[in-house]
């Protein structure tokens, strides 16, 4: 089911399928800033990464002695429908709860909420996680949301950058397969810019780790169109698209894709975060249309 939420300046969308945000207009110029989900190129517009993000290890990994197995990348809460816990004028929350089914490749009971808030032309999202279980939960949590970079009237995706608040090293992980290569890490770009054309993401998705910066923006070098992208608090910033289409995905992470090298105990997977018995855990995004 699709919510929304509106004001004299935006309007955002959301399905309660993930959560899943599908809508960010700027209501004074009736520009769409999320991608549409064209099945051609990519079927999701902003999914939530968790209680995993990226890929593991031969689909499984080790706690407490036993296996689980989990095929599909990115954790699952994205493919499970999310309740409307609460909701206003300028607000909307969703909630996703462990259960019997989760437990079967995920041994932890949780709750997830996930908090839209508008105000004038800024889109906050909360999340919340609490551990309901009687020790230590392990997860991680990523966002992947999609903006729109179209190709129009004289623009190219070369005019599209992303550009970072602070100098960053430019240094970014590399793949090997679906994993994270132990070995090899590139330079990819220099201080703050990332220059975007067709070719940028042809090797999967750039990866920043502890990068300086908790703000990065995305612009176009002849107009003004633009978002500003705020994400304290995560480990890792991540940015990727199909090649050949008109997006680019902003992903703060905390948590990774397994290492090539991985030992496949939950305990020691890279980025993983650890919550204590009835622990509460917060972060938030703010996206801001310029």
């Amino acid at each position: 089911m699709e919510y929304s939420l509106k004001n004299s300046l935006m309007e955002i969308k959301v399905e309660s399928l993930g959560a899943e945000l599908t809508g960010m207009k700027d209501l004074k110029t009736g520009k769409e800033y999320i991608w549409q989900k064209d099945p051609k190129f990519w079927a999701k517009s902003s999914p939530i990464l968790f209680p995993f993000v990226g890929a593991l290890k031969d689909n499984r990994y080790f706690y407490e002695g036993k296996e689980y197995n989990l095929t599909s990348k990115h954790g699952f809460a994205r493919d499970y429908e999310f309740q409307v816990s609460d909701q206003g004028d300028d607000y909307l929350e969703f909630l996703f709860a462990s259960s019997d089914e989760t437990k079967k490749v995920y041994p932890f009971d949780f709750k997830l909420y996930i908090k839209y808030i508008i105000k004038d032309k800024k889109l906050r999202i909360e999340y919340k996680i609490e551990n309901l279980g009687e020790k230590e939960m392990y997860f991680s949590l990523g966002a992947h949301p999609a903006f729109n970079t179209p190709v129009e009237n004289g623009i190219g995706i070369s005019d599209y950058y992303l550009e970072f608040e602070k100098e960053e090293t430019g240094e970014v992980k590399t793949f090997n397969g679906t994993l994270i290569s132990s070995q090899k890490k590139i330079k990819a770009f220099e201080g703050k810019i990332i220059n975007l054309d067709i070719n940028t993401f042809e090797n999967d998705a750039l990866i920043i780790e502890n990068p300086n910066s908790d703000t990065v923006y995305l612009k176009n070098r002849k107009n003004s169109r633009g978002i500003k992208f705020v994400y304290e608090g995560f480990k890792y910033i991540a940015f990727w698209n199909k090649p050949g289409a008109e997006y680019v995905c902003l992903e703060p992470w905390n948590g990774i894709s397994d290492f090539d090298n991985a030992s496949g105990n939950l305990k020691e997977k890279a980025g993983i975060e650890k919550l204590e018995k009835a622990e509460v855990y917060y972060r938030a995004l703010d996206i801001t249309i310029l």
